[in-house]
């Protein structure tokens, strides 16, 4: 292994140490090593991401059902696989061809729409161009390709027969397909073995085969094929698709973490069975749950969902991506008034900073300048572990981390140094806070629904600073109090002050 890495030795020993079991379960890659490292649910642990391309790299995330609006649940996991990609395309340089599989033919399309009284292609368009609306106001980019189920029968019938002339999948009367999972060594390669499966049916071998086509049903939308008329399971969508798109053999595969099993599952042994290969998907990426405070998941089922447009309502989309930042991808997110409010305020924080530098650098009252090498250390240091942050699994938590404490720091000496002056490094940092994250998709966009200019929230901030001051020198706490009414006032229309002792800033805020 060192003489195929020689680069990531020292970083690959705890690597070496896989159980045998576990080796033959994921095969490393042959190629090229990215740097990047990153947990495998096969594996068990975090392993070195290899690329036959060093820069180029495929991508497949399983995409919504189109039968209902997304809610924040979803919301969370298209995010954070959103941070994901632009940590792979903008700090490593790896060029992503992204590819997502849309559900619209299924058996909750079809029964939403005998309940609203539709045809279920007029209900999955519906919900699907909504779908795509929600995402771009969460500024969640658009992957390259987009597959629907109803596009590709024929390749999806393909991929059936396939798999039943290798006999690995058998037909029965009603002319449904089942994975034979009994001559499938490998099942369970993604998850422990479970003690459930899906229901119970009389035409089934084993408890645990599942259905590549189910047969049809009347009433239900049918495609004739060798075997019988019928329509596509869930599981095989995804594979077929992927595999036209992708070949044999796909570099990450993301998804929410329900998808493991059996949906992941499934989707290896149907795919290695097809292209006859030990190996399918060399990552699978799985996200956290988005939970309700108390550790209550959110779901349909259970009525306790959220809109996107309602999150959006009370939240801005960049404070409910700082809120997924802030949380480790694989693991479960609370959505509360807390959570949110601190994210609100770590977002708050870089605004203000950003603002206080720009006043900083423009302020004349100052000498001439110097550097300071304690700021630019600082920086120096805060680059070098995000990077690495960053290479180990994605942790952005401690990147945000990492950044509230240079801006500290650098507030420190921007304040209490008062007689220096330092524009290059303070510039440099509010530079590096910036790209980092524009790079992670925060737009730090001061957006609000009034019409109220800059330049007059501008004049008015200022005067209510000159009248502050003056009222703290002859401590007239009738003219604080007014001040302090005319900074809550000026809160409820979304502006929100952070007072200083020389010039104030402000941002707008949800």
């Amino acid at each position: 292994m060192r003489e195929i890495f020689p680069l990531f030795s020292r970083k690959l020993s705890h690597v070496c140490s896989l159980k045998p079991y576990k080796e033959t379960k994921w095969l490393m890659p042959n190629g090229n090593p990215t740097g990047v490292y990153i947990y495998n649910c096969v594996a068990e642990q975090t392993v070195p991401v290899i690329l036959s391309d060093p820069h180029i790299a495929t991508w497949y995330s399983c995409g919504p059902t189109v039968y209902d609006s997304a809610h924040i649940g979803h919301a969370s996991c298209y995010v954070k696989l959103d941070i994901i990609q632009r940590i792979l395309k903008s700090f490593f340089n790896i060029k992503l061809v992204t590819a997502m599989g849309v559900t619209d033919i299924d058996d909750k399309i079809i029964k939403k729409g005998l309940e609203i009284k539709m045809d279920f292609r007029t209900v999955a368009k519906q919900y699907e161009h909504e779908f795509w609306l929600d995402m771009a106001s969460l500024n969640v980019e658009k992957p390259m390709l987009v597959t629907r189920v109803s596009d590709h029968i024929n390749t999806i019938e393909n991929f059936v027969k396939k798999i039943i002339d290798s006999g690995l999948a058998y037909p029965t009367d009603d002319g449904s397909v089942y994975f034979d999972t009994s001559k499938y060594p490998s099942y369970g390669k993604l998850q422990k073995m479970q003690e459930f499966g899906e229901p119970s049916d009389d035409s089934k071998r084993n408890k645990m085969d599942f259905a590549l086509w189910k047969g049809y049903k009347p009433g239900e939308p049918y495609w004739e094929t060798s075997w019988g008329k019928g329509r596509p399971g869930w599981h095989i969508e995804c594979s077929a698709m992927v595999s036209k798109v992708f070949g044999s053999q796909v570099d990450f595969h993301a998804g929410g973490i329900d998808l493991q099993f059996p949906h992941h599952e499934n989707e290896e042994a149907q795919s290695c069975a097809y292209h006859n290969t030990r190996q399918w998907a060399n990552y699978w990426i799985h996200v956290g749950h988005l939970n309700l405070k108390g550790d209550t998941k959110m779901s349909k089922s259970l009525q306790n969902t959220v809109s996107i447009p309602d999150l959006l309502e009370t939240y801005s989309a960049d404070t409910f991506r700082m809120a997924c930042l802030m949380s480790n991808y694989r693991y479960t997110m609370e959505y509360s008034k807390e959570v949110m409010t601190t994210a609100e305020e770590v977002l708050n924080k870089f605004k203000f900073f950003l603002k206080d530098v720009y006043v900083y650098v423009n302020n004349s009252e100052t000498g001439s300048a110097d550097y300071n090498e304690k700021l630019l250390d600082a920086l120096q240091k805060v680059e070098e572990k995000n990077q690495e942050y960053l290479t180990t699994d994605f942790d952005t938590a401690s990147c945000v981390n990492s950044m509230l404490n240079l801006i500290s720091t650098t507030h420190r000496i921007m304040k209490v140094n008062t007689s220096d002056y330092y524009p290059v490094p303070v510039i440099l940092i509010a530079e590096y806070i910036t790209n980092m994250l524009t790079r992670f998709g925060l737009k730090l966009q001061d957006a609000s629904k009034d019409s109220i200019s800059n330049s007059l929230v501008d004049t008015l901030v200022e005067f209510r600073h000159s009248v502050r001051l003056n009222a703290l020198k002859s401590k007239d706490k009738e003219l604080l109090n007014a001040c302090d009414t005319v900074r809550n006032k000026l809160k409820s229309h979304k502006i929100q002050i952070n007072d200083s002792s020389k010039t104030p800033s402000w941002v707008f805020v949800k």
